[in-house]
């Protein structure tokens, strides 16, 4: 009988897990904060209260209650204390959820991102336990691209899969093992997005310095454009220095029409660069860059399709023939969609960062199953 090593063929699903929309909130099955992990809670309150409020409509018990786990990503080797000597992580992505309009369950643009540290063994038995998990439910995942998990696509949260998955991930994931929380908050008239990190000491959380800022605790993004087809208002700030940057484009692209095609082509590659991971890491790349190169990126290939920028700067997008790198998220065109794995209220969103991170990973996996 084929061993499960030998069976195990890790893709994009496989690495990082996208949860359905459940269809009420309140008796749903979603992972919430107190749900029991490693050591307690997954997240508990208490570390959530020291973060900002996360969105204006709701105050901290509110968004304590409604935020579930949306989105999980395992990760061999995220970049801490070295790129070289690695953590192995489990991260968790969390939305807060609401019912809105038409009675139809919706996420707040907003999120937390929990990160937790295994040992060399522990990986090691959460790989396995994924492995078993994914032949009891005949999971095919092969050459399919990201999208809400194929294991409980047609069921959503009431699927007998994912409460087997969330019992792996509150054997490997807790407070006993959480390191850092990342949030971003959403302000404004829901156009402006501020983001900050917290390293955990203790009982306590401690900011950390946002990448390529000069010790800078925290960035925000502005864009009021109506509709969300161009970047208008604001951009990044504190913006980025020196090269890959396209501070431009994300401030006021509007304003960018003739005889600026050079910048426009110069921005656009920054952008692209930033999507490729092996160019950068979350250590070495600034919060908005990250989020917003995406949006960056369909604006220059909607509004200015003369620039040919895809074909211009080929040599520097992603490439894996293994995996289906295609993005489903239907609102690509939409410069205010800055979300990196989850929702953007009812409607899937993933940034192609997230994607082709994901295609490394589960390169590093299989590397790791063929030896």
């Amino acid at each position: 009988m084929m061993s499960l090593k030998a069976q195990a063929a890790w893709d994009l699903n496989d690495v990082s897990y996208l949860m359905p929309l459940p269809a009420s909130v309140g008796n749903d099955q979603l992972l919430g904060l107190e749900a029991p992990g490693k050591g307690g809670a997954l997240l508990p309150p208490s570390f959530v209260a020291k973060i900002p409020v996360l969105a204006f409509g709701m105050n901290r018990e509110e968004t304590a209650a409604a935020l579930r786990v949306m989105a999980v990503r395992i990760d061999p080797c995220f970049p801490l204390p070295t790129p070289q000597s690695c953590q192995k992580q489990i991260r968790l992505v969390w939305q807060p959820i609401e019912m809105g309009r038409r009675n139809q369950v919706q996420t707040v643009d907003a999120a937390l991102h929990s990160f937790y540290v295994l040992t060399d063994a522990e990986f090691d038995s959460l790989l396995n336990d994924i492995e078993t998990w994914k032949k009891k439910y005949a999971v095919k995942t092969d050459f399919v691209p990201l999208q809400v998990h194929p294991a409980w696509a047609k069921e959503g949260d009431r699927s007998p899969a994912l409460a087997d998955f969330h019992n792996i991930l509150k054997k490997y994931a807790g407070v006993g093992n959480m390191t850092r929380v990342t949030a971003m908050v959403l302000r404004g008239a829901g156009d402006m997005w501020a983001f900050a990190g917290f390293e955990v000491r203790g009982d306590d959380l401690e900011m950390i310095p946002v990448p390529r800022l000069n010790g800078k605790l925290s960035q925000a993004f502005i864009n009021v454009a109506v509709p969300a087809e161009q970047f208008a208002g604001g951009g990044i700030s504190p913006t980025p220095k020196g090269d890959d940057t396209f501070n431009n484009i994300a401030a006021e692209s509007v304003r960018l029409g003739e005889g600026t095609e050079d910048l426009i082509r110069q921005e656009v590659k920054a952008a692209f660069r930033i999507e490729n991971p092996k160019n950068f890491n979350p250590e070495n790349m600034d919060c908005v860059s990250c989020h917003v190169a995406q949006p960056a990126i369909q604006w220059v290939l909607n509004k200015r399709p003369e620039l040919k920028a895809d074909q211009l700067w080929n040599a520097e997008i992603y490439k894996n023939s293994k995996y289906d790198l295609k993005n489903v998220s239907p609102e690509l065109w939409n410069t205010q969609m800055i979300r990196g794995l989850g929702y953007f209220g009812k409607n899937l969103a993933i940034s192609q960062r997230v994607i082709n991170e994901s295609a490394e990973v589960a390169d590093m996996l299989n590397q790791k199953a063929a030896k």
